[in-house]
């Protein structure tokens, strides 16, 4: 039996263009806050971006994940509301359900490995959980992973190995039976390679290859790969 650990953002899923992303977001976060209007939009989205960057900044120097609540309620200061509610939860994770797309043939190979003898994983440096999980809902993949596994419920972020130990146990796996297979050179390759983890790295225009155990452009040529 082999163990598949997925990384989540570009390779399972595909994002539009990331202005229009975040846009998006502040969009709905301003709409659930009844603050909602196009002028408004276009003043506090460079507001939220320098916030994302400051919180980004600090969650990719030290690894340890911080929670997307305190970065929501950090922009919703800057409109005056001091109280978080779930709704602001949801249009914080309304980009990701409703703009990003799978990549082609995602179900189609996620389907057919599921029937073989793989036990599969998410693992994904995400501040908020529940956003993958109805994302991969929404899509009808959610069925195929035995476990989602998020940086925001380890608490660190890839490339430290905690995460993908944690994600291996939640499968039943072993580091010498697993395969990671991911987009980042750095979080998904280095990172379980230094664990001694299989990795096939999911091919991204402008990166250096990195020394990994083998190379998709699509999902498609996983099952080739697997053997």
């Amino acid at each position: 039996m082999l163990y598949l650990l997925f990384d989540f953002w570009r390779t399972i899923v595909d994002p539009p263009d990331l202005d229009y992303y975040y846009r998006y977001r502040v969009d709905k976060l301003l709409e659930v806050s009844g603050k909602s209007d196009n002028s408004s939009v276009d003043e506090l989205l460079p507001i939220y971006k320098r916030i994302l960057d400051l919180f980004d900044s600090k969650r990719k120097a030290s690894s340890i994940e911080i929670p997307a609540r305190l970065e929501v309620l950090t922009f919703l200061s800057h409109i005056g509301i001091e109280r978080l509610r779930e709704e602001h939860m949801k249009a914080y994770a309304a980009p990701m359900v409703d703009l990003t797309t799978l990549k082609p043939g995602a179900k189609q190979v996620l389907e057919y490995l599921s029937k073989r003898d793989f036990n599969m994983a998410i693992v994904s440096n995400t501040p908020y959980h529940d956003m993958v999980v109805e994302k991969l809902r929404k899509e009808g993949v959610l069925q195929f992973f035995d476990s989602v596994i998020s940086s925001h419920r380890v608490g660190v972020r890839k490339p430290r190995q905690l995460i993908f130990e944690y994600a291996l146990e939640s499968i039943g796996g072993s580091v010498n039976k697993a395969v990671m297979i991911g987009d980042s050179p750095y979080e998904d390759i280095m990172g379980a390679k230094r664990l001694g983890i299989r990795t096939i790295w999911m091919f991204r225009e402008g990166f250096d290859v990195p020394p990994s155990d083998g190379m998709i452009k699509s999902l498609r040529e996983l099952p080739r790969i697997l053997g």
